[in-house]
């Protein structure tokens, strides 16, 4: 008999993820992760379509669990300091912290996320997976020539499910690159 899952409420569920990325994430990361989950949470508070729904909570759930279980809890003092120096220091505009932020991560070497899940490949529209393909080709300046590797085999897994939709110029320049 397999565990139901317990949906957590939009709301409080959003508030979870705000109060993890404080007490969990770097500066760096809690800037770039903080944008994102607004911004969705705010794309996505029309829908009314109980399966859409489900399945949206669903994944922020997850995401809220492997931020919880793969990362310890950060002093707090520190995070507040770094993060009001940093903003404090450099009035530019939201793009261009973030832009700093990546660039940062990036020169550390730090890893960060996980591989998607062939199953949740599966379940992505056409379009979706075209949008995966794109900003894999605008991200593959930030990875090691091992994570490149295996970056052209996945490219070219997901190639093949996504060829039948792209127009035929972009099938022939492909081709002859």
């Amino acid at each position: 008999m397999a565990a139901q899952k317990s949906l957590i409420p939009p709301l409080t569920l959003y508030r979870q993820i705000l109060r993890a990325h404080r007490t969990h994430l770097p500066p760096q990361f809690r800037i770039l992760g903080d944008g994102y989950v607004k911004a969705e949470f705010h794309r996505h508070k029309s829908v009314d379509n109980p399966l859409y729904i489900v399945g949206f909570i669903e994944q922020w759930t997850d995401y809220l669990n492997h931020i919880l279980t793969s990362s310890a809890p950060r002093n707090n003092s520190t995070t507040s300091t770094t993060t009001s120096t940093t903003v404090s220091s450099s009035p530019s505009t939201p793009e261009s912290r973030r832009e700093e932020t990546l660039a940062q991560i990036v020169a550390q070497g730090q890893r960060f996320g996980r591989k998607l899940d062939s199953a949740l490949l599966d379940k992505m529209s056409d379009q979706q997976l075209g949008q995966l393909y794109e900003l894999r080709k605008e991200t593959k300046g930030l990875q090691s020539q091992q994570e490149l590797d295996e970056i052209a085999k996945e490219e070219a897994q997901l190639f093949e499910k996504v060829a039948h939709t792209l127009p035929e110029s972009v099938l022939s320049s492909s081709k002859s690159s």
